[in-house]
This record gives C-alpha cells, structure tokens and sequence, in this order.
C-alpha cells in the first residue's frame, strides 16, 4: 500500500520506540482525539501490514499505515480554470482570480472554486471532501488553502490558532499613510443585523492587523498587510477604520477609483508547515492583471 490523500504511513523512529501507536501519531503529527475516534469510525489501522489498535507499542523501523477512510466529493464538478500553486497528497493551494465565490450560495450554484475543485478532483480519480482552510471574498484575489482530509484541515487549523501561519496581502489604498508601518488594533462586529458590513464596535472580536507602505504614488499608497487574526473583511474594515480605505471598494468606499472594478486585494502569501511532512513552506502568488494596470495608472 501506497500513501495517498486519505492513507498516512510512518515508519517509527528511534525517539518513539516502546510508546503506543496513539501517542506516536499525537506527537508526530498532532492527531487530536476526536480525529483519532474519526478514524476508528471510518477507517482502520495497520501496524506491520496487521490490523492492530491504537494503544499498541511499537518499535524502531515499525510501519504504521493509518487508513482514514476516502470521502464523496461534496461539490457539482464544472470545468472553470483555476490555477495551481501547489499540489500534494494533503492539500491544494490556489491562485485564486477576482470575480470567483468560494463556496456554493443560492445565487452560485454551480459557478465556484468548490464546483471547479471538484471538478479537478474528478479528473485526477481522487474523491475528497472540500475543506477550505482560509477563506477569501469574491472579488478578493490570491492564495487559498484547501485541505484532502480531515487530518490536514485539523493541523493547519492548529497552526493557526497558534500563530504559525503566515498570511499577507498587498492591497492599493486611499491617499499617503503618516506612519508608514504599524499594528490595527481594533475589534470587528457586524455594523448591523440587515447586512455585510463590518465595522470597528467595542462589542466586535478581538482583530489585529499589520501594515507597511512598499509604494506611494499621488493620492494612493500600496500596502503590505499581515493578518494575526482572520475576522471577515478585516483588512477593509481596519484600513478604512484608520482612513485609508481600499481603491475599489464598493461596499467601504463607494466614491473610489473606476481604475478597478473591486477591492484592491490580493492575498499574496501564504507560509504553513506541510502537515504530513513537517516542513514549513511559503508560496506566493504574482499580482492580478487589474492590479497591474491600476498600479499603472497611478504611477502616470
């Protein structure tokens, strides 16, 4: 047997000779108990080629084969183009294009990056269940995560939660910032029950956001952001919060620029620890074409 998408295979090291199998897997790759009950539910487990138990020992150079059970694909296939940053047994990372919605909606049924994952997935004669592991808006472009299997989507959820996770956007913005970096501190709430939008309320979560200018031109500034939390539409919300609203905007600065058809956005790169081979990676993606041409236009 083969590793793949929901097989995981390792031969034990010298450290976690004479522990269980359990324990071996929690410390090697951060398998949490509830995981580990998916597993028995669903899947089983190999130790040498023999089914065996979790609380098994094991020994240097023994071979634990962890079946995780495939999974339905849980999306309409449609053959929209996407681009591949990165491909492996665990996760698949997209350059995401502006105008896309994520997932499925009444109003997009069958026009998202889910239907054209599952449509990729079919294709390549895998099944996987599609779980995103950051999110972006439809009209925000750049990298997206998503994971094959339970055992991923859980460890760079981990990863997150710890901090471990590097995100950062490049976006075009209103007029020169006087501090040309620093942190946004500002909780996020819905500004009201009717709608979307966000706004900085004491109420709101707690959200942290990042920021240095790369680029000024005559009324815009080109901003790198880093998220250390990840509330929806932070970066719209805190940029407008400190009067820098993003070009483009349509729903937190109506009046912008018609140089670009949506927010100025793009989630530009992303670093995590590939959950199954414990090597920490960061991939980027180039800006868009409408964001060429606006940083074009204000450099005229």
């Amino acid at each position: 047997m083969q590793e793949n998408h929901h097989r995981l295979i390792y031969q034990v090291d010298r450290k976690y000779e004479g522990m269980p199998i359990k324990e071996i897997l929690k410390n090697e790759y951060s398998i949490s108990t509830r995981l580990f009950k998916n597993i028995k539910k669903h899947g089983y487990i190999l130790l040498n080629g023999k089914k065996t138990l979790w609380h098994k020992v094991a020994w240097e150079g023994d071979e634990i084969l962890v079946e995780m059970g495939e999974e339905a694909i849980d999306a309409v296939p449609v053959g929209i183009p996407i681009d591949i940053v990165y491909e492996n047994a665990d996760v698949l990372l997209i350059n995401k294009q502006p105008g896309l919605v994520v997932h499925p909606t009444k109003g997009h049924i069958d026009d998202t990056l889910a239907n054209a994952v599952a449509y990729h997935w079919k294709n390549m004669g895998i099944s996987c269940k599609i779980r995103f592991v950051n999110r972006l808006d439809r009209d925000t472009s750049g990298l997206i995560l998503i994971a094959k299997n339970k055992f991923a989507h859980q460890n760079i959820q981990k990863q997150m939660n710890e901090k471990k996770v590097k995100k950062v956007y490049w976006a075009f913005v209103e007029g020169i910032l006087e501090k040309k970096q620093g942190t946004i501190e500002a909780p996020i709430a819905l500004a009201s029950h009717q709608g979307i939008e966000r706004s900085v309320l004491e109420n709101g979560q707690s959200s942290i956001t990042h920021y240095r200018v790369i680029e000024e031109y005559k009324n815009a500034s080109l901003v790198e952001l880093q998220l250390e939390t990840g509330r929806t539409h932070q970066i719209r919300v805190h940029m407008k919060y400190i009067g820098h609203p993003l070009l483009g905007d349509s729903l937190y600065n109506p009046k912008s620029t018609k140089a670009i058809c949506r927010q100025a956005l793009h989630a530009k790169i992303l670093g995590f620890t590939l959950p199954r081979d414990n090597k920490y990676c960061e991939f980027y993606a180039p800006l868009p074409n409408d964001m060429e041409k606006l940083q074009e236009s204000l450099i005229q």
